[in-house]
């Protein structure tokens, strides 16, 4: 067990973040839920906050809000579209931050979709395999140079839902999460559905998605001894995420079944927000990286598919393939040089 672990007592707090001056966080999907309560409580301790986001009224709103909620004192915020749904835009995103000199203290990947029927992004990836670990994947390894090396935190929001994945536990048929334009598609003479739709059931596909961001977790801190990246398993957390993606994938009647549990089960969005706080700000996680976090900012042990450094191995491989297919050799070797660059 991890020293800063055995200090934790009944874990971290809001109280327990230090004074956040001078440093800037980057939350993707800050506008809401779990990413609203953790940009409201960096900004409460002197953060520069830039909300990544797809919509810039909502991420907008969510800036006022803030604003009011600390009154007087004025929080530095920015806003970052950025589109989870296209690769190609998530690239320009990143590119952006790099190309202006921008200097990122801690990049949290907490934007993310739930159990949602079968639909493909853009890109014609399955969309949570796309939106939750595909979107971040390319976000993070474009930014790696903007990332400060030594002290840098990247955190990625996973899920105890990373146990509850298919029995293979992450695919190694790319056909299963990726419709290829170019290849013959038995759909479209309906005689069949393509793989990835035939395999598709929305609570597995969630979590192969949240092993996938787990996965990429332990990868990228295995590749980045400069930098200190977690894992992160928020708890079971009364958020739009989690109605929108019950009543999709389940319907309306356990929808509200769900509902009323959550009223006395589930953490409210400060409480889900602690143990992502923790893996972004805590001094006791200075000399860590690699760590899975669980309520609040506690030391956990994945299950065996998260522990299995070959499926690592086989996410980072099968995500450059989809690099390589969507954005072309060059991004590639563009993020190749990045990660190179970061060990230096």
């Amino acid at each position: 067990m991890p020293v800063w672990d055995a200090k934790m007592g009944n874990g971290f707090s809001t109280a327990d973040i230090p004074d956040l001056a001078g440093k800037t966080f980057l939350v993707t999907g800050a506008n809401k839920g779990i990413g609203y309560q953790t940009a409201l409580h960096l900004a409460k301790h002197h953060a520069r906050v830039i909300f990544a986001c797809r919509d810039g009224k909502k991420a907008n709103l969510a800036m006022a809000k803030i604003r009011h909620t600390l009154a007087p004192y004025s929080p530095q915020f920015e806003f970052l579209e950025l589109d989870l749904n296209s690769l190609a835009q998530v690239a320009s995103a990143a590119r952006s931050l790099v190309d202006k000199g921008e200097q990122i203290d801690v990049l949290i990947n907490n934007a993310g979709i739930m159990a949602v029927p079968y639909r493909l992004t853009q890109d014609g990836i399955e969309s949570q395999f796309g939106c939750n670990h595909m979107g971040h994947f390319v976000f993070t390894t474009l930014l790696l140079p903007a990332i400060k090396k030594g002290t840098g935190r990247v955190v990625v929001l996973s899920s105890i839902a990373h146990k509850v994945t298919y029995s293979f536990g992450l695919t190694d048929k790319l056909e299963q999460v990726y419709v290829d334009p170019a290849a013959p598609n038995p759909a479209e003479n309906g005689s069949a559905k393509h793989p990835s739709e035939a395999i598709y059931t929305a609570t597995n596909a969630y979590g192969q998605s949240k092993l996938a961001n787990l996965l990429f977790a332990k990868a990228l801190a295995a590749r980045q001894p400069n930098l200190h990246v977690f894992a992160v398993h928020p708890g079971y957390v009364d958020t739009d995420l989690q109605r929108t993606g019950i009543k999709d994938a389940f319907g309306g009647v356990v929808a509200t079944l769900s509902a009323a549990l959550s009223t006395v089960a589930a953490k409210n969005p400060v409480n889900g927000a602690r143990t992502t706080l923790a893996a972004a700000t805590s001094p006791k996680l200075d000399n860590e990286s690699g760590l899975y976090l669980v309520p609040y900012g506690k030391v956990a042990t994945p299950s065996k598919f998260g522990t299995d450094p070959e499926l690592q191995k086989r996410l980072w491989e099968m995500s450059i393939e989809l690099v390589r297919r969507i954005l072309g050799e060059q991004m590639v070797a563009e993020i190749e040089r990045n990660v190179a660059r970061t060990v230096e």
